[in-house]
């Protein structure tokens, strides 16, 4: 029980850096044929925690995207939720378990330079499953809304040939 404790409070102060360090990793932006700035390609790399059923699961995230003048954002990115399972000797086996995502993003605040309200809906598809905490075909769906330093993603993960359905809860930085 210690070494969890330990664990989570790890996963926080490093949550609390990646927060510090996202502003900073951006990419250049690109400069349109009329000399606006029109894009951003943002990649960034970051971390959180996730109630996926009953279980706490840490997150750790590798996001590409694109942004359109602040007006809206594109996304792909991997998030890999690992599990803690206690094996038959007393320890815990780490299991990573990856979903690959797309993502649209809207500012509902575009006329306003100094605030950002980016919200949207996601969706990703499991390609990397290790124990035995998802089984078969298996996807989610999600809500985002983004805030300053951290974003909240409530959600449902479909799985066993979309038979079974449960809730998802991420806040990552």
């Amino acid at each position: 029980m210690k070494k969890i404790k330990v664990l989570i409070v790890s996963i926080c102060c490093l949550l609390f850096v990646s927060a510090k360090a996202q502003d900073t990793l951006r990419a250049p932006e690109s400069v349109g044929i009329d000399s606006v700035k029109k894009y951003k390609v943002q990649i960034y790399p970051g971390f959180g925690v996730s109630l996926v059923r009953n279980d706490l699961a840490p997150v750790f995230y590798i996001n590409l995207g694109l942004n359109y003048r602040d007006r809206y954002e594109m996304n792909v990115n991997t998030s890999s939720f690992f599990f803690f399972e206690k094996g038959i000797d007393n320890k815990y086996n780490i299991y990573r378990n990856t979903f690959l995502n797309a993502e649209f993003l809207l500012n509902f605040s575009m006329f306003n330079k100094k605030e950002r309200d980016f919200n949207g809906l996601g969706v990703g598809y499991l390609i990397e499953d290790k124990g035995t905490y998802f089984t078969y075909a298996t996807m989610m769906i999600y809500y985002k809304k983004k805030f300053k330093f951290f974003s909240v993603q409530p959600g449902i993960i479909l799985e066993n040939d979309f038979q079974d359905v449960f809730p998802v809860i991420s806040i990552r930085l």
